[in-house]
């Protein structure tokens, strides 16, 4: 597939200025692109125009404000182009459905759906529910999809081993819940996708729910 090169070069440098946290001078940028400092300096002022990078008093270029509507947009139409994969899951599993994102050291659920024919017994989760990620299947999930470390609690490694990520009431009393990791949503933004409901240790059919997750986390990863 052909590509206009200019684009992208300015999407590659849009790339390295975000993972440069400490910022990124002209010169290194130009090292990375494989191109002269005249044609960073040109791409820079050109994304500067446009509020994607700005030069600080050090002279290096970090992200600008123009990015950070970008992303906001991003998630705001991630999670309408979500939903309906959502509430499909939701339908098929007769259980509350969720996709959530990793905030610092919390899960967030950013799209949520409950069954259109009530089934099993629901649960009040909605957007913007936090919880910490080390409890609940969905932080379970994003944990279980990281690199392991030497003191991953015992669910994550369980997780990480099966593929999918159970609870039983971390959240609340009698919540069972089943997730399974999406990978990144965006650039450091970590997801995972499940189910969630009321009922008793056993309760979750896990076997008969586990296909659906997986099926919605192929739809929502294409997104």
């Amino acid at each position: 597939m052909s590509t206009l090169q200019t684009l992208d070069r300015g999407l590659e440098a849009m790339d390295v200025v975000a993972r440069r946290t400490d910022g990124i001078s002209p010169a290194v940028l130009a090292d990375e692109l494989g191109v002269h400092r005249a044609g960073a300096y040109r791409i820079l002022a050109t994304l500067e125009q446009r509020h994607l990078v700005t030069k600080g008093a050090d002279g290096r270029y970090r992200l600008g404000s123009g990015a950070l509507a970008y992303a906001g947009r991003f998630m705001s139409q991630y999670r309408l182009a979500a939903q309906p994969i959502v509430q499909e899951l939701a339908d098929q599993s007769g259980c509350t459905a969720f996709v959530s994102i990793a905030d610092g050291d919390e899960s967030v659920a950013i799209a949520v759906a409950e069954p259109s024919v009530r089934g099993a017994i629901g649960i009040s989760y909605q957007i913007g529910t936090r919880h910490p990620l080390s409890s609940g299947a969905d932080g379970i999930a994003i944990l279980a999809q990281r690199p392991p470390q030497p003191d991953d609690p015992e669910a994550v490694q369980t997780a990480r081993a099966d593929g999918h990520a159970l609870s039983d009431g971390q959240i609340q009393p009698g919540a069972l819940g089943l997730a399974i990791g999406t990978g990144s949503i965006a650039d450091d933004v970590e997801g995972a996708i499940g189910v969630i409901r009321l009922g008793r240790p056993g309760d979750l059919d896990v076997a008969t729910l586990l296909p659906f997750v997986q099926h919605a986390r192929e739809a929502v990863t294409h997104l």
